[in-house]
């Protein structure tokens, strides 16, 4: 099938509108050979781009909510909190929606399982205790 070129836009004549929907792997892989070395390098630009977008937020609601959370949690605990505990709070508190999935009756007992005095004073925890 051969190739045109139209500008900068490249199709393929002879596909019906069903195949031209499709694309493999390999015609991926010949488009790619088919370019010259300025084309080559624009893709390693491209796939930066394409990374930053991916890791960039779509709106910035989680940032805006991780300067919240911090004012909030350094003017209550400004002189009592280490670093890594301040971001560890900060972490929980930015991701509220998958800390509430979390069991708390599961957290409990492991917490109290892991020292021999909690668990003479709390024993195990059940549903009815919360």
């Amino acid at each position: 099938m051969p190739n045109n070129t139209t500008g900068s836009t490249q199709y393929i004549q002879g596909v019906d509108e069903r195949e031209s929907d499709r694309v493999f792997f390999y015609d991926i892989l010949s488009a790619i050979q088919s370019l010259n070395v300025a084309e080559r390098q624009f893709i390693d630009l491209v796939v930066t781009l394409c990374k930053l977008i991916h890791v960039n937020p779509a709106t910035s609601a989680s940032g805006e909510r991780s300067f919240s959370t911090a004012r909030r949690v350094k003017t209550w605990l400004r002189s009592q909190m280490t670093q890594a505990r301040f971001t560890q709070l900060s972490i929980l508190n930015t991701h509220k929606e998958k800390l509430d999935k979390i069991s708390l009756l599961s957290v409990t007992n492991a917490f109290v399982s892991l020292n021999e005095n909690r668990k003479i004073n709390f024993g195990v925890f059940a549903d009815a205790d919360f």
